[in-house]
Protein backbone atom coordinates (compact mmCIF):
# COMPACT_ATOMS: atom_id res chain seq x y z
CA UNK A 1 0.00 0.00 0.00
CA UNK A 2 1.49 3.40 -0.86
CA UNK A 3 0.13 7.02 0.36
CA UNK A 4 0.90 9.42 -1.52
CA UNK A 5 1.07 12.84 0.00
CA UNK A 6 -0.70 14.73 -2.54
CA UNK A 7 -3.26 12.14 -2.09
CA UNK A 8 -2.84 12.55 2.09
CA UNK A 9 -3.48 16.46 1.61
CA UNK A 10 -6.30 16.38 -0.56
CA UNK A 11 -7.53 13.86 1.88
CA UNK A 12 -6.81 16.31 4.76
CA UNK A 13 -8.80 18.95 2.93
CA UNK A 14 -12.28 17.47 2.15
CA UNK A 15 -12.37 16.54 5.86
CA UNK A 16 -11.85 20.09 6.98
CA UNK A 17 -14.09 21.77 4.79
CA UNK A 18 -16.55 18.98 4.16
CA UNK A 19 -16.96 19.22 0.62
CA UNK A 20 -14.83 18.41 -2.42
CA UNK A 21 -15.21 22.01 -4.13
CA UNK A 22 -14.77 23.82 -1.18
CA UNK A 23 -11.59 21.52 -0.53
CA UNK A 24 -10.58 22.08 -4.36
CA UNK A 25 -10.91 25.98 -3.26
CA UNK A 26 -8.94 25.56 -0.20
CA UNK A 27 -5.74 23.99 -2.37
CA UNK A 28 -6.83 25.13 -5.56
CA UNK A 29 -7.51 22.08 -7.51
CA UNK A 30 -10.88 21.83 -9.31
CA UNK A 31 -13.19 19.66 -7.56
CA UNK A 32 -12.88 16.82 -10.46
CA UNK A 33 -9.08 16.76 -9.77
CA UNK A 34 -10.08 15.89 -6.12
CA UNK A 35 -12.81 13.73 -6.53
CA UNK A 36 -9.95 12.03 -8.54
CA UNK A 37 -7.40 12.18 -5.49
CA UNK A 38 -9.87 10.58 -2.84
CA UNK A 39 -11.04 8.23 -5.53
CA UNK A 40 -7.40 6.74 -5.84
CA UNK A 41 -6.54 6.97 -2.31
CA UNK A 42 -9.73 4.81 -1.44
CA UNK A 43 -8.40 2.20 -4.28
CA UNK A 44 -5.07 1.90 -2.13
CA UNK A 45 -6.63 2.01 1.39
CA UNK A 46 -9.39 -0.84 0.43
CA UNK A 47 -11.84 1.42 2.03
CA UNK A 48 -14.96 4.00 1.72
CA UNK A 49 -13.29 6.94 3.31
CA UNK A 50 -16.03 9.32 2.93
CA UNK A 51 -19.81 8.96 3.49
CA UNK A 52 -20.97 11.22 0.70
CA UNK A 53 -24.58 13.20 1.46
CA UNK A 54 -25.86 15.79 -1.43
CA UNK A 55 -23.00 18.05 -1.64
CA UNK A 56 -21.68 17.47 1.81
CA UNK A 57 -19.44 14.63 3.13
CA UNK A 58 -18.24 13.43 6.52
CA UNK A 59 -15.72 10.89 7.47
CA UNK A 60 -16.62 7.26 7.46
CA UNK A 61 -15.32 5.06 10.36
CA UNK A 62 -12.13 4.18 8.40
CA UNK A 63 -11.91 7.99 7.44
CA UNK A 64 -11.39 8.83 11.19
CA UNK A 65 -8.92 6.07 11.74
CA UNK A 66 -6.69 7.02 8.87
CA UNK A 67 -7.36 11.50 9.51
CA UNK A 68 -4.90 11.99 12.48
CA UNK A 69 -1.88 9.55 10.85
CA UNK A 70 -2.83 12.02 7.27
CA UNK A 71 -1.99 15.07 9.23
CA UNK A 72 0.84 13.58 10.77
CA UNK A 73 2.50 12.32 8.17
CA UNK A 74 1.73 15.35 5.88
CA UNK A 75 3.44 17.86 8.82
CA UNK A 76 6.68 15.21 8.80
CA UNK A 77 7.27 15.43 5.47
CA UNK A 78 6.72 18.98 5.47
CA UNK A 79 9.65 19.26 8.07
CA UNK A 80 11.53 16.83 6.73
CA UNK A 81 11.63 19.00 2.81
CA UNK A 82 12.28 22.03 4.91
CA UNK A 83 15.09 20.57 6.77
CA UNK A 84 16.83 19.06 4.02
CA UNK A 85 16.04 21.95 1.63
CA UNK A 86 16.59 24.85 4.30
CA UNK A 87 14.60 27.94 4.40
CA UNK A 88 15.08 29.03 0.51
CA UNK A 89 12.07 31.27 1.09
CA UNK A 90 12.58 35.23 1.19
CA UNK A 91 10.41 38.15 1.37
CA UNK A 92 7.63 40.01 3.26
CA UNK A 93 4.25 39.39 4.85
CA UNK A 94 2.02 41.99 5.82
CA UNK A 95 0.26 40.32 8.18
CA UNK A 96 -2.90 41.31 10.37
CA UNK A 97 -5.45 40.07 13.49
CA UNK A 98 -7.63 41.31 16.70
CA UNK A 99 -5.88 41.01 19.62
CA UNK A 100 -8.32 37.78 20.73
CA UNK A 101 -5.59 36.22 18.60
CA UNK A 102 -2.59 37.79 19.70
CA UNK A 103 -2.33 36.33 23.33
CA UNK A 104 -3.25 33.10 22.71
CA UNK A 105 -2.04 31.19 19.79
CA UNK A 106 -0.20 33.41 17.55
CA UNK A 107 2.72 33.97 20.15
CA UNK A 108 3.95 30.57 19.29
CA UNK A 109 2.94 29.86 15.94
CA UNK A 110 4.93 33.86 14.60
CA UNK A 111 7.84 32.12 16.67
CA UNK A 112 8.11 29.05 15.17
CA UNK A 113 7.55 30.14 11.27
CA UNK A 114 10.37 32.83 12.65
CA UNK A 115 12.77 29.78 13.35
CA UNK A 116 11.66 27.86 10.18
CA UNK A 117 11.90 31.16 7.87
CA UNK A 118 14.44 33.62 8.71
CA UNK A 119 14.64 35.16 5.77
CA UNK A 120 10.81 35.94 5.57
CA UNK A 121 9.62 39.51 7.65
CA UNK A 122 6.01 39.16 9.10
CA UNK A 123 5.15 43.20 9.71
CA UNK A 124 2.27 42.43 12.38
CA UNK A 125 -1.04 44.46 12.49
CA UNK A 126 -3.44 44.28 15.31
CA UNK A 127 -6.83 45.92 15.07
CA UNK A 128 -10.47 44.98 14.83
CA UNK A 129 -11.60 42.70 12.31
CA UNK A 130 -13.36 45.15 10.17
CA UNK A 131 -10.47 47.00 9.63
CA UNK A 132 -8.22 43.95 8.98
CA UNK A 133 -10.63 43.12 6.15
CA UNK A 134 -10.22 46.50 4.51
CA UNK A 135 -6.88 46.78 4.49
CA UNK A 136 -6.69 43.54 2.64
CA UNK A 137 -9.42 44.16 0.04
CA UNK A 138 -7.36 47.53 -0.55
CA UNK A 139 -4.02 45.83 -0.76
CA UNK A 140 -2.65 47.05 3.08
CA UNK A 141 -2.34 43.89 4.08
CA UNK A 142 -1.73 40.18 2.35
CA UNK A 143 -3.52 38.19 4.70
CA UNK A 144 -5.72 38.47 8.01
CA UNK A 145 -7.67 36.78 10.36
CA UNK A 146 -10.90 37.95 11.58
CA UNK A 147 -14.01 36.98 13.18
CA UNK A 148 -16.63 35.66 10.88
CA UNK A 149 -18.03 39.09 10.39
CA UNK A 150 -18.18 39.42 6.44
CA UNK A 151 -18.51 37.06 3.15
CA UNK A 152 -15.82 34.78 2.04
CA UNK A 153 -12.81 33.84 3.52
CA UNK A 154 -11.77 30.27 5.47
CA UNK A 155 -13.12 29.29 8.63
CA UNK A 156 -9.84 27.33 10.27
CA UNK A 157 -11.00 27.46 14.30
CA UNK A 158 -14.23 27.58 16.19
CA UNK A 159 -13.75 29.94 19.68
CA UNK A 160 -16.78 29.82 21.92
CA UNK A 161 -17.17 33.19 23.54
CA UNK A 162 -17.36 32.65 27.28
CA UNK A 163 -17.71 34.73 30.75
CA UNK A 164 -14.33 34.91 32.34
CA UNK A 165 -14.92 36.10 36.15
CA UNK A 166 -12.95 36.00 39.22
CA UNK A 167 -13.09 32.32 41.15
CA UNK A 168 -14.23 34.51 44.37
CA UNK A 169 -16.74 37.19 41.82
CA UNK A 170 -20.25 36.33 43.28
CA UNK A 171 -23.39 37.38 40.67
CA UNK A 172 -26.29 36.88 43.70
CA UNK A 173 -27.59 39.75 44.50
CA UNK A 174 -26.47 42.62 42.45
CA UNK A 175 -29.34 44.40 41.03
CA UNK A 176 -27.63 44.61 37.78
CA UNK A 177 -24.94 42.71 36.48
CA UNK A 178 -21.32 44.73 35.90
CA UNK A 179 -19.30 43.93 32.73
CA UNK A 180 -16.42 44.55 31.22
CA UNK A 181 -15.90 45.16 27.47
CA UNK A 182 -14.70 45.70 24.87
CA UNK A 183 -15.42 49.30 22.36
CA UNK A 184 -18.28 49.62 20.69
CA UNK A 185 -17.05 47.95 17.37
CA UNK A 186 -16.22 44.75 19.09
CA UNK A 187 -18.61 41.96 17.98
CA UNK A 188 -17.88 40.20 21.03
CA UNK A 189 -19.79 43.29 22.97
CA UNK A 190 -22.68 43.06 20.61
CA UNK A 191 -23.30 39.50 21.42
CA UNK A 192 -22.88 39.38 25.12
CA UNK A 193 -25.31 42.84 25.02
CA UNK A 194 -27.98 40.83 22.86
CA UNK A 195 -27.74 37.71 24.95
CA UNK A 196 -28.08 39.61 28.25
CA UNK A 197 -31.00 41.31 26.82
CA UNK A 198 -32.47 38.51 25.45
CA UNK A 199 -32.56 36.65 28.81
CA UNK A 200 -33.95 39.70 30.40
CA UNK A 201 -30.64 40.40 32.91
CA UNK A 202 -29.95 43.89 33.68
CA UNK A 203 -26.52 44.85 33.39
CA UNK A 204 -24.61 47.76 33.67
CA UNK A 205 -21.16 48.48 31.77
CA UNK A 206 -18.58 49.59 34.29
CA UNK A 207 -15.57 49.43 32.45
CA UNK A 208 -14.44 49.64 28.53
CA UNK A 209 -10.89 48.85 26.97
CA UNK A 210 -9.42 48.40 23.83
CA UNK A 211 -7.31 45.76 24.97
CA UNK A 212 -8.04 42.40 26.35
CA UNK A 213 -5.11 42.83 29.05
CA UNK A 214 -7.42 45.52 30.47
CA UNK A 215 -10.61 43.43 30.49
CA UNK A 216 -8.92 40.97 32.32
CA UNK A 217 -7.13 42.99 34.92
CA UNK A 218 -10.70 44.51 35.47
CA UNK A 219 -11.94 41.00 36.35
CA UNK A 220 -8.85 39.75 38.44
CA UNK A 221 -9.94 43.39 40.23
CA UNK A 222 -13.50 41.63 40.88
CA UNK A 223 -15.16 44.92 39.39
CA UNK A 224 -16.92 42.71 36.33
CA UNK A 225 -17.33 39.56 34.22
CA UNK A 226 -16.39 40.07 30.87
CA UNK A 227 -17.25 38.32 27.23
CA UNK A 228 -13.70 36.98 25.70
CA UNK A 229 -13.00 33.35 23.46
CA UNK A 230 -12.57 30.83 25.91
CA UNK A 231 -8.91 30.23 24.00
CA UNK A 232 -8.22 33.17 26.02
CA UNK A 233 -9.42 32.49 29.47
CA UNK A 234 -6.41 32.74 31.65
CA UNK A 235 -5.76 29.72 34.78
CA UNK A 236 -6.13 32.25 37.92
CA UNK A 237 -9.76 32.84 36.55
CA UNK A 238 -12.97 30.94 35.80
CA UNK A 239 -15.47 30.11 32.96
CA UNK A 240 -19.30 31.30 34.27
CA UNK A 241 -22.38 30.26 32.27
CA UNK A 242 -25.83 29.03 33.45
CA UNK A 243 -24.56 27.97 36.50
CA UNK A 244 -24.10 31.40 37.28
CA UNK A 245 -27.57 32.58 35.43
CA UNK A 246 -25.80 33.80 33.07
CA UNK A 247 -26.64 33.18 29.16
CA UNK A 248 -24.69 31.19 26.36
CA UNK A 249 -22.34 33.18 23.98
CA UNK A 250 -22.26 32.49 19.90
CA UNK A 251 -18.93 30.77 19.19
CA UNK A 252 -16.22 32.88 16.98
CA UNK A 253 -15.25 31.39 13.74
CA UNK A 254 -11.63 32.28 12.84
CA UNK A 255 -11.65 33.23 9.30
CA UNK A 256 -8.69 33.22 7.18
CA UNK A 257 -8.42 36.19 4.52
CA UNK A 258 -6.19 37.02 2.17
CA UNK A 259 -5.63 39.74 -0.68
CA UNK A 260 -7.00 37.92 -4.29
CA UNK A 261 -4.57 35.26 -6.57
CA UNK A 262 -2.37 34.66 -7.41
CA UNK A 263 -0.38 35.00 -3.66
CA UNK A 264 2.97 34.97 -3.04
CA UNK A 265 5.01 31.37 -2.05
CA UNK A 266 5.53 32.82 1.38
CA UNK A 267 2.08 34.13 1.87
CA UNK A 268 1.03 31.03 0.93
CA UNK A 269 3.44 29.03 3.32
CA UNK A 270 2.18 31.04 6.14
CA UNK A 271 -1.38 31.09 5.28
CA UNK A 272 -0.82 27.27 5.44
CA UNK A 273 1.49 27.45 8.66
CA UNK A 274 -1.79 29.24 10.48
CA UNK A 275 -4.00 26.27 9.32
CA UNK A 276 -2.19 23.57 10.96
CA UNK A 277 -1.06 25.69 13.83
CA UNK A 278 -4.76 26.07 14.76
CA UNK A 279 -5.72 23.21 13.60
CA UNK A 280 -2.89 21.61 16.35
CA UNK A 281 -4.49 23.92 18.80
CA UNK A 282 -8.39 22.37 18.22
Amino acid sequence: MNLPIDYLRTFIAVADTGGFTSAGQQINRSQSAVSMQIKRLEDETGKVLFDRVGKSVGLTPEGNLLINFARRIVKEHDAAVAAISGPGLQGRIRFGSPEHYTVGVLPGLLARFAASYPDVRVEMRCENSDRIKAAIDQGTLDIGLCTQISEGGEAIYHDPVVWVTDPGYLAAGQAALPLAVFEEDCIFRSWAVEALEKAGLRYQIVYVSRSISGLLDAVRAGLAVAPIVKSNVPADLKIAGPEKGLPTLPVSNVVLHMAPKPVSEPIACFAEHLRSSFREKG
